[in-house]
């Protein structure tokens, strides 16, 4: 019988993730059959697309509403293929909006459950731990204090890393005489949305104050280029694509960042930012009740303490975005603690082979 994968993930980074695994199971069972919910960089890896469910990715409880209909398709798409193609195994990776409804169908199917990068259960819905501990077979996390959420269940509970932990010396770090200003609006549409018109609102008012600046917009997908493109401000602003963003570190002086994995990205750089966000209000307060971490940015939560200023809803406006940033470009200490932070965040991700690991977990699967 011919084995075959179906995997699924929801957003840019989990796409990327997903073409690495697929690459690695591909080398190891050449004659595998995957198919994917996911988006372009899987199926350049070689997966055939059932759904691509990135370009819908989305934040938020109105966000979430707004796409409902295309989940709901998606949704009878794949169950029945699970239940006609009864894949040899399913890897799930983060967005647990979809996946954990899918995770419960593929346990009443008898399909084994690899669940990657699992929801962070740590910070909000601690429910949802127990949940998967229930039905998946195999939960592989990043970071070491996270397997403690995923206790006491039949799923086997496993820290494979972080993947960017593979690029942990690697990434170049910030020079001696840095002139770029980095702005990071995220890799979803609606964040993107809101980040702008903040950005345009702080260049109208105080553009004047970063004329020895270069300022560097980064999309996160060609998708979101165009977006970018007509939406900066007359000021002068160079919108840049994603895989230029690493040599842009070492003459980064300040980021300012989308909440996010490029948060964690920033920061093994070894440069300061500002981590910022909004959302809808309705979002916002039903985070406020559901939330439990102290901070919302990667950074600050892995280190326990605000490294990175935190800007969110009400407070990311032009004016609190200024004043912030003028008090770390006058910081002169502020590059050698970002250096020191970064060292403490690499350790708490792995040893570099997070995709191997992952590989090897669904490669037992699909023997």
């Amino acid at each position: 019988m011919r084995k075959s994968l179906l995997l699924s993930c929801g957003d840019i980074s989990g796409d990327l993730w997903a073409s690495q695994v697929i690459l690695l199971l591909r080398e190891r069972r050449p004659g595998v059959e995957v198919v994917a919910l996911g988006g372009e960089e899987s199926r350049k890896a070689g997966a055939h697309l059932l759904v691509d469910t990135v370009s819908q990715s989305t934040v938020g409880l109105a966000e979430a509403l707004r796409a409902f209909s295309f989940w709901k398709k998606t949704w009878r798409e794949v169950s029945a293929f699970l239940r006609k193609e009864k894949p040899s195994v399913l890897l799930a990776i983060d967005n647990p909006g979809f996946n954990l409804r899918l995770v419960r169908l593929c346990a009443r199917e008898s399909i084994p459950v690899v669940y990657f990068a699992p929801p962070q259960v740590w910070a909000w819905g601690r429910w949802r731990g127990k949940f998967l501990a229930r039905y998946a077979d195999h939960i592989l996390h990043l970071f070491p204090w996270e397997g403690k959420y995923f206790a006491g269940g039949r799923a086997r509970v496993s820290w494979v890393g972080h993947p960017l932990g593979a690029w942990w010396g690697k990434i170049p770090q910030r020079g001696p005489n840095p002139q770029t200003i980095l702005f990071l609006p995220g890799s979803r549409r609606n964040e993107v949305l809101s980040f702008l018109p903040v950005l345009r609102g702080l260049l109208s008012e105080y553009g004047g104050r970063f004329l020895r600046y270069r300022l560097v917009l980064v999309a996160a997908s060609p998708s979101l280029r165009p977006l970018l493109e007509t939406g900066r401000t007359p000021f002068p602003v160079q919108v840049v694509d994603r895989k230029d963003l690493y040599p842009l570190f070492e003459d980064t002086v300040l980021a300012v960042s989308s909440s996010g994995t490029v948060t964690l990205e920033v920061a093994l750089g070894g440069i300061p930012q500002i981590i910022v966000y909004r959302t809808s209000w309705g979002t916002f307060l039903l985070g406020c009740l559901l939330f439990r971490a102290p901070f919302i940015g990667l950074p600050n939560i892995l280190l326990g303490r605000e490294i990175a200023p935190e800007l969110v809803q009400r407070r990311f406006t032009p004016t609190e975005l200024f004043k912030t940033m003028e008090r770390l470009l006058a910081d002169s200490s502020l590059p050698g603690k970002a250096k020191g932070w970064a060292e403490e965040i690499a350790v708490q991700l792995g040893d570099g082979r997070t995709f191997d690991h992952v590989a090897e977990v669904v490669s037992r699967y699909l023997e």
